[in-house]
C-alpha cells in the first residue's frame, strides 16, 4: 500500500455565506466567483475580512433585487439581445455603449463643423493653398453625404460604405478614404498614422500606346497645354508643383528641371534631368513666365484632351507613375528614379511597388522615342501669375 500523506488543512472562517481562508499566520484570503468573475481579497485582520464579506454579500443582494423590480418587457428583450450576440463574445453592456457611440443623444459637433475646424488649423499653421484646396474638395464631397452626422457616431465602416456608394475606385478610393481617415484622427486629436490591411497595389500607369495618342492630340487641340504634359509625363513632376513651375525654371542648355523650394510638395529643392524627347518637346514652344496661366486653367484643358482622345478618367498622379514605371524598367536604377522624383526613403519599397508593374523593355525604350509629330516654330508663351 502507498504511503499516506497527511493533507494540511487551511483554517476556515465562513462570514455571510463567504469563506475566509487564512493561508498562513495573520493573513486571511476571501475567493468567490460572482457572474461569472473571480474575486480574491487579502486581509492582515479577520474582522476587516468578515466587514468585506457583509458589504459583498449586501451588494449582490441589492442586484439581485434590482433585476427582480425589472419589468418583463425589458426582461424579455435582455433574453433577445443576449441570443443575438451569442458567439460574438460582447455583452449586453458592449452593445449597449457601441449603439450609444453610434446614435448619441447629445447634440455633438457635425462632419462639416469638424471638417471647418482641420481646415481653419490648415491655414493657422502655415500649409500651402494647393494642400489646403485638395482637402477642401475633398471634404466638399464628404459633407454633401455626412456633413450632418456627428463625427463621433462614424467609424471605418461608414467611410467603406460611402466610398462604395459614391463609386470611388482605386487611387481615387484610396484618396479620399485618407482624407476621411485624417478627419477622424484629428476629431479623436490623433496624429495621422498609416495603416495598411491589404497588400499594396501597383501604381496605376498609362501604356505607350495611350501616352503617344494622348500628346499627338494635344499637338493638334490644345498645343499651349504641351508643356505641362511634357513634365508631368517625362519628368515625374507632380501636378502641384508643374502649376508652380515658370520657365525660369527650366535650363534647356543645361538639361536640367531646377525645382525650389516655393514650388516642391515637400518644399526642399531637387533637380530633375530633362530627357531626349522631353527637350524635343519643350524646346518647340518654350516660353516665359509660368508654365501654365492656373490650375483651373489646366484642369479645363485637361478635360478638353481627354475628350479628344476618348479617355473617360484621370487616374491620380498617373502621369508621375507612367514615368517612374517607365524610366526604371529602362535603366534598372531605383536610386536614379527616386533621385527624380524626389523620395528619399527605402529603395527596397520603391522597388517593391514598381517591379509588379507589367512594362517590357521594348515598351519602356518605346516610352522615350515620343516626340513631336508636328514641325513646331518657336511659340513663346507668356502667361501671367494668378495674384
Amino acid at each position: 500500500m502507498g504511503k499516506h500523506i497527511k493533507r494540511h488543512r487551511i483554517p476556515t472562517t465562513f462570514a455571510n455565506g463567504f469563506a475566509i481562508r487564512e493561508v498562513r499566520p495573520q493573513y486571511w484570503l476571501v475567493d468567490f466567483m460572482v457572474d461569472g468573475r473571480r474575486v480574491r481579497k487579502t486581509f492582515t485582520d479577520l474582522n476587516l475580512a468578515k466587514a468585506f464579506c457583509q458589504e459583498k454579500r449586501r451588494e449582490i443582494a441589492s442586484r439581485g433585487s434590482q433585476s427582480l423590480d425589472l419589468p418583463d418587457a425589458i426582461r424579455v428583450h435582455a433574453l433577445k439581445a443576449m441570443e443575438i450576440l451569442k458567439g460574438t463574445g460582447a455583452t449586453i453592456v458592449q452593445a449597449a455603449e457601441e449603439y450609444a457611440r453610434r446614435h448619441p443623444k447629445t447634440q455633438g459637433e457635425a462632419v462639416r463643423q469638424t471638417c471647418d475646424r482641420y481646415l481653419a488649423r490648415m491655414t493657422e499653421e502655415g500649409r500651402r493653398m494647393a494642400s489646403i484646396r485638395d482637402k477642401r474638395w475633398k471634404f466638399g464631397a464628404i459633407c454633401e453625404d455626412l456633413g450632418d452626422r456627428q463625427t463621433a457616431s462614424l467609424d471605418q465602416s461608414d467611410i467603406s460604405q460611402w466610398i462604395t456608394a459614391r463609386g470611388f475606385k482605386n487611387g481615387t478610393a484610396h484618396a479620399y478614404e485618407g482624407a476621411a481617415k485624417t478627419l477622424l484622427a484629428f476629431f479623436r486629436g490623433e496624429k495621422r498614422r498609416a495603416i495598411r490591411n491589404c497588400d499594396e497595389a501597383a501604381p496605376e500607369t498609362w501604356d505607350v500606346k495611350t501616352a503617344t495618342t494622348l500628346f499627338q492630340n494635344a499637338e493638334t487641340f490644345t498645343p499651349d497645354l504641351v508643356p505641362a504634359l511634357a513634365v508631368l509625363f517625362f519628368a515625374g513632376i507632380r501636378p502641384t508643383e508643374m502649376v508652380r513651375l515658370t520657365w525660369e525654371q527650366i535650363d534647356l542648355d543645361g538639361r536640367v528641371i531646377r525645382l525650389t523650394g516655393d514650388v516642391t510638395k515637400t518644399r526642399t529643392m531637387r533637380n530633375v534631368e530633362i530627357s531626349d524627347n522631353l527637350l524635343a518637346w519643350l524646346s518647340a514652344c518654350q516660353g516665359a513666365g509660368p508654365l501654365v496661366k492656373s490650375g483651373a486653367w489646366y484642369r479645363t484643358q485637361r478635360e478638353r484632351l481627354m475628350k479628344k482622345s476618348n479617355i473617360t478618367s484621370w487616374p491620380t498622379d498617373v502621369a508621375r507613375h507612367t514615368f517612374a514605371t517607365m524610366l526604371y524598367n529602362s535603366t534598372h536604377d531605383a536610386a536614379k528614379v527616386m533621385a527624380q522624383l524626389g523620395h528619399f526613403g527605402n529603395p527596397q519599397t520603391f522597388v517593391t511597388h514598381y517591379k509588379g508593374v507589367p512594362v517590357t523593355a521594348a515598351d519602356a525604350a518605346a516610352y522615350w522615342q515620343i516626340n513631336p509629330t508636328k514641325t513646331h516654330t518657336a511659340k513663346v508663351m507668356r502667361f501671367v501669375a494668378a495674384s
